[in-house]
């Protein structure tokens, strides 16, 4: 009769198990080698020998609701993924409520197990134990659980990898690996493509120069987040699902299942596509692994081959050097060396386990070992159901088959398994997560008796065959069973709801619907008219053309209007030289300009360099822009290029500021801009001389680093020292943040988030820089607060097939049917973006339309809100010493530090204040550029704008137009039309736009682009185009709007604008190519015509069954209902 069992481990499965035990009426001793329970899951800064480690990042990959003890739910307001802080303090609360602490022995290690001479009969077990202070004692138990799990002993496959011994960096296991302090700006590759080869990659690659991801097969890669955001463990890991894939052909589900991945992101584009189909093997969980790939910040290379002095060589020969450290994260030795040798004898590789828990060479079954598999699925159920199968069979309730038996299935599932895992002791690990689960089930008699739910409880029924398969179903039945297991299913969704439940969102602004079906018959007919009628002007030029009439022929057309005018400027000695304030992005384009139209440009930088916004500092400078340390651009480099100047084809597309700046020092090197910089010189005062009215000079006064104030005298001015210098930081506007305690400052002041490790710290603003901030931040503080007062829209840098979202979604067509449709395209917009993550869901959701603001870009924000590092919450009430009161009322306790993302004041204090005047929020400025007060238009406002595009191209159409308009190459409206111009956009813009006194530039990107292009005359002819060069014509009007379509023709032509056009999408591809991507394994097909048509039937109907996931199929959450 067993009565005592030794629990070998006081980790997750270690206190299961003594659980199990206590719950069956049997006697558990648990020995734990520590000092602490958790096992894996507690975190320690120095890795321990012999015992598990993980790294201080790490969040789990499967949700909380399909992980936890089956008689347990986690509490609701625990994220839906949990850091690992998080799911060990879930293990302390386990074993506080039931008590299972007192079983535990801590500080004690088992030195051996072995079977006892009589153990043929009794099935005892003689255990030898070393206490705290060095003692052995000896124990005699009737059975033993082994929990020890098999993350202790590293393998680090050095001998595979010649050179390795004369390597000058130095060589680690992902064991060892606990941050990424000790790679900042190093070269690190990271060998292994599994999820701790991921996550350390996605790690080390936000503060090494550069990281390399090696891989000798490719991945899968998949995110934690489904349909509308939610865990996608829930929507996926169905009965209804896993009937269907063993209904279904696999070769048609794998094709399925990898066009749906690929849309996401292609594999084959990132280097990341195996040989293997999704099917065959467990896939890579990451969130971040895109985007960091798309960044540049982390490099794909086939697998390694050998090392050298000072770097490394890949199978493909390609060689990288400098390489200061390279983490090796390739797995673990399975072993536990205090079990007998007859027992730890290999099969394939691995121990020889019936049903990966019975040595199947005992006569009496009283050994188990507990957590010695892998699976598509959580570890926790299952571990829970092999501990409750292992003590049924020790206390003789349930039998195993005979030696022989057990060893034809150890045999017949090996072959299985091997045919997707060539390594034998990865096939000998794998078990299918539903089956194998059912199976113990049906051993232990719990089951679900799905067709007896059917009859007597059909909405518990459809619950538990359509919806998640957590572990709650097998507590509704026989022994163990659990009387809140039926509640924990019911309201499950509810759990999985509650954490995001930390804003409540407006209610949106009622628009005119267009979806009507009067609207969509006339919708083909209604954009082909509109598509001609917006080319009218092209039909002009091209009958002006036939007829040898001179319509639009001339670009300098303009200039006849006011003959007088242009000559008297062009009569002025001093129109050559003009002066430039401020040499980042606007003002290069400016020099460049200005050199282009042959006048004499002098630039004053106050800073030393170049590059402005760009140039990152150490430590904030007073008037000047700055950026934090992690910064990446919104914008891909193709679209935000000179139109003249295509960025190099090997830089990534979503540049780090570092390499914006080193594309514009390339810029001004090919064009030679810096010999008219003066760097640290400060301008402190730019007004009209006295005889302006006939001159349109200005007087330019300068001081120098030393002092020495300077006046010069120019025929015209180019402001282009941008609107991010001077922070917003409106403390009026939070009652008693002067009595708070914690520290407060501005984005403005934000460099990294050194020195806010374990702090609780809120961020006021969900700007992009609110956004970036907030979870720069989430990755080494306690807890991050996003507080925002109206919410936004998020959208990713990464866009479909994981092509940059802005190269595939700024195009003239997309434009013409948001002119044409604008609430419909918005609505269809907003359906998109919540079908991938539901803004109202994560307390996202803002009032306005998706086109009414500009979005927020980021890849990382909702992974970091789902798995609990950024809570969302309302706008801020008050302060209170160290506590915070929401306008919802919700109050948070000792805040630490706060920031205010809250924006920038503008104004240009070195300008006179009647150049200053605002309409609206906005600066009196004529298309954003000319203030039209002045009698002469020789001042010009560069890059003072803001649009759903990058920022750049905007600045070079200015400064083109701006040039051309100083040289009297074409002239503008009186004042009164300017005024009246500016009026009707502004009241245009507060219509459409939701604007504020921080946000008062915003234009329509493309329409702005060709207003201005039109005035320069360089606005591409499609019409013409479509008739001479019909290739060209259709990237231009299909394609990505790319600045070189504005150097095509008119003033300022560049012959390699097509070239550059038609290789744009090169440029864009070239930066994946760091990893040839093996052909796929054929598949052998022996399936009829018909058989195929029906299983592409069957998978619609699944797709249409699945694709809103218990929100309109499996009684939907409150949530997702409408109020009726």
């Amino acid at each position: 009769m067993v009565g005592r069992v030794a629990v070998i481990g006081a980790g997750s499965s270690g206190l299961v198990c003594v659980k199990v035990c206590v719950d069956e009426g049997l006697q558990p001793v648990c020995f734990e080698c520590s000092d602490d329970i958790g096992g894996l899951w507690r975190f320690k800064e120095s890795p321990e020998p012999e015992r598990a480690s993980i790294y201080r990042s790490l969040v789990v990959n499967t949700s909380k609701e399909m992980m936890c003890f089956s008689d347990y739910p986690m509490p609701a307001d625990y994220p839906n993924y949990m850091h690992n802080s998080q799911l060990l303090q879930y293990y302390r609360l386990y074993a506080e409520h039931f008590d299972l602490i007192r079983h535990v022995h801590f500080r004690t290690t088992v030195k051996s197990v072995s079977q006892r001479a009589d153990s043929s009969k009794s099935g005892q077990w003689d255990i030898v134990t070393v206490n705290r202070d060095g003692e052995e004692e000896r124990h005699v138990f009737d059975a033993v659980l082994v929990c020890s799990g098999h993350y202790t002993y590293p393998a680090l496959p050095l001998t595979d990898f010649p050179g390795h011994e004369k390597f000058a960096g130095r060589c680690l296991h992902s064991w060892e690996f606990k941050d990424a302090d000790a790679c900042r700006g190093k070269r690190v590759v990271v060998v292994g493509i599994g999820n701790s080869g991921g996550d350390i990659a996605v790690d080390i690659s936000r503060s090494a120069e550069k990281t390399f991801l090696s891989t000798r097969q490719g991945a899968w890669v998949i995110g934690r987040m489904s349909s509308a955001g939610l865990p996608l463990d829930m929507t996926a890991i169905t009965r209804l699902n896993n009937t269907l894939m063993q209904l279904l052909p696999k070769t048609l589900i794998n094709w399925a299942v990898e066009r749906s991945l690929n849309q996401r992101y292609d594999h084959r584009l990132y280097g990341l596509q195996p040989r293997h189909r999704p099917l065959d093997r467990r896939p890579l969980i990451n969130d971040d692994l895109p985007g960091r790939i798309l960044q540049g910040a982390l490099v794909m290379k086939p697998n390694l081959r050998k090392f050298t002095e000072s770097g490394v060589e890949f199978e493909d020969g390609s060689v990288e050097e400098n390489i200061d450290s390279v983490v090796f994260c390739t797995g673990y030795k399975g072993a536990f060396p205090f079990l007998p040798a007859c027992l730890t004898e290999r099969c394939h590789g691995e121990f020889t386990l019936y049903k990966r828990v019975f040595p199947p060479s005992l006569s009496q079954p009283t050994l188990a070992v507990m957590g010695l598999f892998q699976a598509k699925g959580p570890i926790m159920p299952i571990v829970e159901m092999q501990a409750r199968w292992a003590v049924k069979v020790f206390t003789g309730l349930s039998r195993l088959p005979p030696e022989k038996k057990m060893l034809n299935v150890i045999e017949s599932e090996m072959k299985r398994n091997i045919k997707s895992y060539p390594c034998p002791r990865q096939a000998a690990l794998q078990v299918d997560y539903i089956s194998y689960l059912d199976f113990m089930a049906e051993q232990v008699g719990v089951r679900p008796n799905l067709l007896a739910l059917l009859l007597t409880d059909p909405v518990l029924w459809m619950k538990v065959f359509c919806g998640p398969l957590t572990p709650y179903q097998y507590r509704l039945n026989g022994t163990g069973r659990w009387t809140g297991a039926r509640q924990a299913i019911l309201t499950q969704w509810e759990r999985v709801i509650q954490p995001f439940r930390t804003r409540t969102v407006p209610e949106p602004d009622s628009r005119p619907s267009l979806l009507s079906p009067p609207w969509m018959l006339l919708f083909g007919g209604s954009l082909v008219a509109a598509l001609l009628l917006s080319l009218q002007g092209h039909i002009r030029f091209w009958t002006g053309w036939i007829n040898n009439l001179p319509v639009c022929c001339s670009p300098y057309s303009s200039l006849k209007k006011d003959k007088s005018f242009s000559r008297s400027l062009f009569q002025s000695s001093m129109m050559q030289k003009v002066a430039v304030i401020g040499a980042g992005v606007s003002g290069l384009t400016s020099i460049k300009a200005c050199l282009d139209e042959g006048l004499e440009p002098t630039c004053f930088e106050s800073s030393h360099d170049i590059g402005g916004l760009w140039r990152f500092k150490e430590k904030p400078e007073p008037g000047r822009a700055n950026i934090y340390q992690s910064v990446v651009i919104n914008s891909s480099k193709e679209m935000i290029a000179f139109s003249d100047f295509p960025p190099p084809a090997e830089l990534p597309n979503n540049m780090h500021h570092s390499e914006v700046l080193l594309y514009l020092r390339l810029y001004a090197q090919t064009f030679n801009l810096l010999q008219y910089i003066h760097f640290q010189m400060k301008v402190v005062s730019v007004r009209q001389t006295a005889d302006f009215a006939a001159s349109g000079q200005w007087e330019v006064e300068t001081e120098s680093r030393e002092g020495q104030r300077e006046t010069h005298v120019f025929a015209a001015v180019m402001v282009c020292t941008g609107h991010f210098t001077q922070p917003h930081l409106p403390l009026k506007d939070f009652p008693g943040i002067e009595s708070f305690e914690g520290r407060y400052f501005h984005s403005w002041d934000y460099r990294s988030a050194e020195g806010l490790e374990g702090k609780r710290v809120l961020v006021i603003g969900i700007g992009n820089s609110g956004g970036d901030i907030a979870v720069d931040i989430s990755r080494v503080a306690e807890k991050v607060y996003l507080s925002t007062r109206s919410g936004a829209w998020v959208v990713g840098r990464v866009g479909p097939g994981g092509l940059p979202a802005d190269i595939v979604g700024t195009s003239r067509m997309d434009m013409m049917t948001h002119k044409l449709f604008p609430s419909w395209i918005s609505r269809m917009v907003e359906k998109k973006l919540n079908e991938a993550l539901c803004h109202k869901l994560y307390g996202l959701k803002p009032k306005h339309g998706f086109f009414a603001q500009i979005p927020v870009v980021n890849d990382d924000l909702p992974a970091r809100i789902i798995t609990g590092r950024v809570k969302l919450k309302p706008n801020v009430k008050e302060f209170s010493g160290s506590s915070v009161v929401f306008v919802d009322g919700s109050i948070l306790d000792k805040v630490d530090v706060v920031v205010f993302a809250t924006g920038y004041n503008y104004s240009f204090p070195f300008l006179p204040s009647a150049l200053q005047a605002k309409c609206g929020y906005r600066l009196h400025l004529y298309k954003h550029v000319f203030p039209p007060s002045l009698t002469r238009h020789t001042l010009a406002v560069v890059g003072f704008v803001h649009g759903l595009g990058s920022i750049g191209p905007l600045a070079e159409m200015q400064a083109r137009w701006a040039t051309r308009v100083f040289k009297g190459l074409m002239s503008l409206p009186s004042e009164k039309t300017m005024m009246k111009e500016m009026h009707e956009e502004t009241e245009t813009m507060h219509q459409r736009f939701v604007c504020s006194e921080r946000n008062p530039l915003q234009v329509d990107y493309i329409p702005y682009l060709d207003s201005l292009a039109e005035q320069v005359g360089v606005r591409p002819n499609i019409l013409w185009l479509f008739l001479k060069d019909p290739k060209l014509a259709l990237q231009v009007l299909l394609g990505p709007c790319t600045p070189y379509q504005y150097r095509l023709s008119g003033p300022g032509r560049w012959a390699g604008a097509r070239q550059a056009i038609l290789t744009q999408w090169e440029r864009v591809l070239q930066p994946f190519r760091t990893r040839v991507v093996p052909e796929p394994e054929p598949e052998p097909s022996s399936y009829q015509s018909i058989i195929v048509a029906f299983s592409g039937a069957a998978l619609l109907c699944c797709f249409f069954v699945n694709k809103w996931p218990l929100s309109s199929f499996v009684c939907p959450p409150s949530f997702f209902r409408s109020p009726e």
